[in-house]
């Protein structure tokens, strides 16, 4: 067993140890010294148990409940298969990222990968438009329709219903239809609305602010708060949805490469601060990344460097 093997397994018994109750003084203790021995510890712990709890998640979401009694033995054998599949997800995880898929994507209800988009129609009649490299569940009852996005962006247009609403909900708010047709994208640190027929309602998570967008206008929204952006040409947007484009009007350069990241295989390095002076107006397709970065090469005082087809590194050139 070589020493990444061995982290391996160490992470994964502490996972399993952690799971069945609360450590002694002493195990406590040990499982510290441990994770403080090796910056790796830490991170293969947090990789597998975090994976783990997807599993376990996804059996309390999708099996039926039971109720029924399991003998301690029976619970660690149940316990350690999970374990054992956790692991195994894990591992892939780290080598499907490079290559565009998720893990995590196996646990949603829809999802696209790098580049691509989907359309799919409802039960309901309603049409939504899933961005690239996005995820979401839904969860349509007697009382309501719900799509729950977990990242990326989607196109909805919703079919009329006046029994059951229609809302969006991210881990920064919700988004309630009193209209049709909008789009609404999850980023770092808040959830952004884009209106583009008729009104939605939007919320924030803990409900605390509230606030209804129409045509035109744009809205984020955060845990404990909602606000305006700037108002957008609905068919201006709906132009670079059908064309799966990326338009941006004096950007920074950092930005525009982080969106392109998210639609590409494999990994996009550069450092944000060397290209703080540098600011984009352009046009750009996201589902030719290659052909953007190209595009911005020429346009900007940039350099591409491409190791493999999986890593290029983007530099300012030196004067």
């Amino acid at each position: 067993m070589n020493r990444d093997d061995s982290i391996e397994a160490q992470a994964a018994e502490w996972v399993l140890r952690l799971s069945e109750g609360a450590l002694s003084a002493q195990e406590r203790q040990a499982f510290e010294r441990w994770r403080q021995q090796d910056t790796r510890h830490q991170a293969t712990y947090e990789r597998i148990s975090g994976v783990v709890a997807q599993l376990h998640s996804l059996r309390s979401q999708r099996a039926p409940a039971r109720a029924a009694l399991q003998l301690p033995a029976k619970r660690r054998v149940k316990a350690r298969h999970l374990l054992a599949i956790g692991v195994l997800l894990a591992n892939l995880g780290v080598v499907l990222s490079l290559s565009g898929y998720r893990v995590d994507d196996w646990f949603a209800d829809m999802h696209t990968a790098p580049g691509q988009w989907q359309t799919h129609t409802l039960e309901d009649g309603s049409r939504i438009t899933l961005y690239g490299n996005s995820a979401l569940d839904l969860q349509f009852d007697p009382a309501q329709r719900r799509l729950e996005l977990r990242r990326g962006q989607v196109l909805v247009d919703v079919a009329h219903d006046a029994s059951r609403p229609f809302v969006v909900v991210t881990s920064d708010g919700s988004f309630k239809a009193l209209g049709t047709r909008f789009v609404v994208s999850q980023g770092a640190g808040q959830s952004e609305l884009s209106m583009l027929q008729s009104t939605v309602a939007v919320q924030s998570a803990d409900r605390s602010q509230s606030l209804e967008v129409q045509r035109g206008g744009r809205a984020w929204a955060r845990h404990d708060a909602v606000g305006r952006l700037p108002d957008i040409d609905p068919a201006s947007l709906e132009q670079a949805w059908q064309r799966h484009q990326l338009v941006v009007d004096n950007v920074p350069l950092a930005q525009v490469l982080e969106t392109l990241g998210r639609q590409r295989r494999g990994h996009l390095q550069f450092d944000a601060a060397a290209l703080a002076d540098l600011r984009v107006s352009a046009v750009l397709p996201l589902d030719d990344t290659d052909r953007a970065l190209n595009l911005l090469a020429q346009a900007l005082p940039i350099r591409l460097q491409q190791y493999t087809p999986l890593w290029i590194r983007i530099e300012a050139e030196k004067n």
